[in-house]
């Protein structure tokens, strides 16, 4: 089994809870200590029971959070080496593991993750494939302007895929926002359109895509309404039964789980 719960996804925060049943990560901590332990308080869970926290990129919407949660009990970050100085200055006392794009690492007793490479304006950012002992698979990909080329082989077959669907290029266009930021959040580094997000589900459509979810949706550039509708043709331009879901900007997505010996479920 393998389950998802979001605590928060935009680009004011973004913190997950990856679950294999026994073996608990983070993916970023990038909301305030208390609403992370408030978010695990509601999973049943707490900060004692993570197994560590897989850091995308060092921007301060994924990582606000550390130096706080920190203070308690040193934090395990997994991470790629180049954004290590940005994390030692955040949470001094952190266990930093690095993590190398392609190479699998064991997270406790049930679950592994294989990080991967995408492409946004920081230093070394990273997606994550996570695999729990039972063989589910889970897709984690935000913030990436454009779907490098080992994506969709790594994911192929993914059971739950949580995908950046980030903004609506005629929202954008019409935000009000300076020339310069809206080309670099369309550009190659920056962030992946509604469009784009469909294009890569296309790439790695199969019947056995139970859960999608939409992430890190804009609130200026974008809607739930849009970023839905726009996967949801797609999904039904496919034929495929994927169940689909928006993760809130401020409040909890509830836990997403699959198994091999049972049904989907939500929780």
């Amino acid at each position: 089994m393998i389950r998802l719960s979001v605590l928060a996804s935009s680009s004011k925060g973004n913190c997950s809870v990856v679950s294999s049943g026994r073996t608990h990560v983070l993916v970023d901590a990038g909301i305030s200590a208390t609403r992370i332990r408030k978010g695990l308080e509601e999973c049943g869970l707490s900060t004692a029971a993570l197994a560590g926290i897989c850091i995308t990129h060092e921007h301060r919407d994924h990582v606000c959070g550390l130096g706080v949660l920190g203070k308690r009990a040193p934090l395990h970050l997994y991470c790629s080496r180049y954004v290590s100085r940005d994390l030692r200055e955040a949470s001094p006392n952190a266990l930093l593991t690095y993590v190398e794009p392609g190479s699998a690492v064991s997270l406790g007793e049930e679950l592994r993750v294989t990080p991967f490479c995408t492409s946004h304006d920081a230093l070394d950012p990273l997606g994550y494939l996570f695999e729990s002992a039972d063989g589910c698979r889970l897709g984690y990909v935000t913030d990436t302007g454009r779907i490098l080329r080992e994506m969709p082989a790594l994911l192929a077959g993914v059971d739950m895929l949580y995908l950046e669907s980030n903004y609506d290029p005629e929202m954008l266009e019409n935000s009000g926002r300076p020339p310069e930021l809206q080309e670099r959040i369309s550009g190659d580094w920056g962030h992946l359109s509604n469009e784009q997000a469909c294009d890569f589900v296309r790439r790695i459509a199969h019947p056995g895509l139970q859960h999608l979810v939409l992430g890190h949706i804009s609130p200026e550039c974008n809607t739930p309404e849009i970023a839905e509708g726009c996967m949801r043709r797609t999904l039904r331009e496919l034929g495929l039964p994927t169940q689909l879901h928006c993760a809130p900007m401020a409040q909890r997505l509830p836990w997403i789980a699959v198994g091999r010996s049972s049904a989907p479920v939500l929780g």
